[in-house]
């Protein structure tokens, strides 16, 4: 969200001077800001095959993770969902990603722009990510298994099935 504000004119003598704002704003220029992955249109999230109901920006909480990261979150179809799946999107590059992220095993993907990589840190956990460097940094989408459900498929086939059906809108790669 951009807030700008503005004002004009200056202090007309013997008319009575404004009092000073109590508030403060602060106005980010749209182009510091990462893309926002919650802006894909729900017929898109719809169409790979995820629940547009279950949209959310954070995973836990009204707070942002960092203030580096975008966030959206989905969950597959309902009432019985296995996975969510995470778009998350930064001014960072893929390079950042690959050494300062919880992640490794980047591998390219035959016929598409994409890294498929997985978590340094594994646990019982069904999980698969796919990152996409672009002109404005980079953004990833990663599955995450629920712990109650089982997978349907494998999840990284499932991750890149639901990233080539919203690659057109997302940022182009560079």
């Amino acid at each position: 969200m951009v807030l700008l504000v503005a004002g004009c004119g200056g202090v007309t003598e013997g008319a009575p001077a404004a009092a000073p704002s109590t508030t403060s704003a602060i106005a980010t220029p749209a182009s510091k800001a990462a893309w926002d992955p919650c802006t894909i249109p729900d017929e898109a999230i719809e169409a790979a095959g995820l629940a547009v109901e279950t949209k959310r920006q954070n995973a836990i909480g009204e707070e942002p993770i960092s203030p580096d990261w975008s966030t959206c979150i989905w969950s597959n179809p309902l009432p019985d969902p296995w996975y969510f799946l995470g778009i998350f999107s930064s001014k960072h590059t893929v390079d950042y990603l690959r050494e300062r992220g919880p992640f490794e095993q980047f591998t390219p993907i035959d016929g598409f722009d994409g890294l498929r990589f997985q978590r340094k840190i594994k646990y019982d956990e069904v999980s698969c990510g796919i990152a996409f460097g672009h002109d404005g940094g980079v953004l990833y989408l990663i599955l995450d298994g629920w712990i109650s459900a089982e997978p349907l498929v494998d999840p990284c086939a499932e991750v890149e099935r639901v990233a080539r059906s919203l690659r057109p809108f997302l940022p182009s790669s560079n």
